[in-house]
């Protein structure tokens, strides 16, 4: 398992969203939804840093990329706003997982003068990632797709590298 996911909620979606749930949402709460995968991730990476620690790491990590791809998923088809904060939250928390191992093993294992330069490739494909999303978002939106489009996109991709990855580790 290899890699860092973003999980924002592009603004591309948000008209959509509102649309979908009859205007049930009012700013504040669209900016608690896009916040909560940042709050979940924030709240969870010392718990994932202390894991990584004391637990088989691989596990550790299949078992966080399979959770994010579920809650991914699952996210596009919620209607209720409990259940798609709960979701993103979770999307956070796994995401941190990956953050934090992702961030020990590049000063681990980069040669000594290429750290930098290694941690910002990881921020760069990050931004690359947000930017795919937000333009499949937008893209979907405008040509009639549901806001789910995005996201369940987001989850077949996850699946689909998780899965490559395993077989190339067999």
């Amino acid at each position: 398992v290899t890699g860092v996911q973003t999980c924002a909620l592009p603004i591309s979606s948000l008209d959509t969203i509102q649309d979908e749930m009859d205007n049930a949402w009012s700013p504040a709460e669209f900016g608690l939804l896009g916040a909560m995968d940042k709050i979940g991730m924030t709240a969870t990476s010392m718990l994932w840093g202390r894991s990584l620690q004391l637990c088989n790491t691989k596990l550790l990590l299949v078992f966080g990329l399979t959770l994010n791809t579920l809650c991914t998923a699952i996210f596009g088809s919620l209607r209720s706003k409990g259940p798609m904060y709960a979701a993103k939250f979770l999307m956070g928390a796994t995401q941190s997982l990956q953050g934090v191992w992702a961030t020990v093993w590049t000063v681990s294992m980069a040669p000594p003068g290429q750290k930098t330069m290694w941690i910002g490739m990881g921020a760069l494909s990050a931004g690359i990632g947000n930017g795919i999303g937000t333009a499949a978002a937008g893209f979907g939106t405008a040509n009639g797709l549901p806001y789910a489009f995005a996201f369940q996109l987001q989850a077949a991709c996850l699946a689909l590298l998780g899965l490559l990855d395993r077989k190339s580790n067999v």
